[in-house]
């Protein structure tokens, strides 16, 4: 996934030196999280289906479709705006667009709060990295 290398706390520098060989591609690229609101299991969805929050039900798909709200350049910072600029400087129009929905704003389709994609996503990382070191 495009946003492993992030939410283990690591640098995304890759053996070629452009920072985003480790990325996704973005073009089927499904992330899941909870809410930070009311905790219900939220799907980010970033490719060619789309680029939206969802409430993910096994026999329905992908239910209560919310667009996302992507970052503008001069909102990203940090690692965010670093592969940004890289991905656009190396004619990787996708892969940009990628990255500033992955750092911009989702809403939750349950109860309508709106969180950072990024903050989320990384906080879920490091709780499951915490509760994998403890019950080894």
């Amino acid at each position: 996934m495009a946003f492993d290398v992030i939410a283990l706390g690591q640098s995304p520098v890759a053996d070629e030196g452009s920072g985003y060989a480790d990325l996704g591609d973005f073009t089927d690229d499904f992330y899941h999280l909870a809410c930070p609101n009311c905790a219900v299991d939220v799907t980010i969805a970033i490719g060619d289906h789309g680029r939206y929050s969802a409430i993910r039900d096994w026999n329905l798909g992908d239910v209560d479709r919310r667009g996302l709200r992507s970052a503008s350049s001069e909102e990203l910072s940090g690692a965010g705006r670093w592969m940004h600029e890289t991905a656009v400087r190396d004619g990787h129009e996708a892969l940009a667009d990628g990255i500033a929905h992955l750092f911009g704003r989702a809403e939750c389709p349950h109860c309508a709060s709106v969180f950072n994609i990024a903050d989320e996503y990384t906080s879920a990382g490091f709780v499951r990295e915490l509760r994998r070191r403890f019950d080894a």
